[in-house]
């Protein structure tokens, strides 16, 4: 039974209740309070795997990395076989510019349990900051067998497929992202991304929409509505890409890619000149 004065289960106790505290303190965005009360919750604990693991969380907001990831090596060393714990320190890995190390934090995650989408999207990003750009891809497409409406996920293995020209791709990955959305929920930037998928496959009035679609969801940038006069210029809305350009130029005179097709647009609009001889 247990005994309300048991020498073990009281430095417990204590740290449980200054881990809440901390993370409380955490969750209303005092730091400085998280890291102090976490702090305690290790000393009166020291082999509390959560205490140390929300530590070393409230390190790392603080910007205290090294710190951070050394509260984890600690509480790594208490739960060797965590699965969390690996995954959050190979994403620290990958932060501090350490692809290696990351990959092997995913990989020890990954002969324990091989269909953790975390350890997976966290090798697919320490293979893409290394540039092993197809093999990130097949890591991304894992990840996603096993979270396949992860969002974050959805995001960035569209961006790579984009970056490697690869834009039906790029594009059925945005529509199953749009998807898991509701009706006109949709995120600015993820239309955005849309609009230029659709852009490189020359479906232009569809890129116009897509583009129009994201002014609609978000404030106007200048590089929105260059993407949308390109579009409508390409699909032969003239007027309108002028209407679009103007704005962009109103907001940012400097725009360069705006005042160039701008200008395009002035020079194919003006009256053919007849040369007699």
């Amino acid at each position: 039974m247990f005994r309300p004065h048991d020498p073990v289960a009281q430095p417990v106790a204590e740290s449980r209740h200054l881990s809440d505290r901390g993370i409380n303190a955490m969750d209303r965005g005092d730091v400085v309070a998280a890291e102090s009360l976490l702090s305690q919750a290790v000393k009166a604990c020291p082999t509390d795997v959560e205490a140390r693991r929300q530590y070393a969380e409230a390190l790392w907001r603080g910007g205290l990395r090294l710190q951070a990831m050394e509260q984890l090596q600690k509480a790594l060393a208490l739960a060797p076989n965590d699965p969390q714990l690996t995954v959050r320190l190979g994403e620290m890995n990958l932060a501090m510019n350490k692809p290696g190390e990351a990959r092997k934090m995913a990989e020890h995650v990954l002969d324990l349990t091989p269909n953790d989408a975390s350890a997976w999207a966290v090798r697919a990003r320490a293979e893409e900051a290394a540039g092993q750009y197809e093999q990130a891809l097949a890591d991304f497409d894992r990840a996603l067998e096993y979270s396949h409406d992860d969002r974050p996920l959805l995001l960035e293995t569209a961006e790579l497929y984009r970056q490697l020209n690869r834009p039906q791709r790029a594009l059925s990955t945005l529509t199953s992202l749009c998807e898991t959305y509701g009706p006109n929920e949709e995120p600015q930037n993820v239309l955005y991304l849309k609009g230029l998928a659709l852009q490189a496959l020359n479906r232009h009035d569809e890129a116009t929409d897509a583009f129009a679609l994201a002014l609609d969801h978000g404030p106007p940038t200048p590089e929105l509505l260059y993407r949308l006069g390109e579009a409508q210029l390409t699909a032969g809305r003239n007027d309108d890409a002028d209407r679009s350009l103007a704005q962009a130029l109103s907001m940012d005179p400097n725009h360069a890619p705006s005042r160039a097709l701008r200008e395009q647009l002035e020079v194919a609009s003006r009256p053919a000149t007849t040369v007699y001889p």
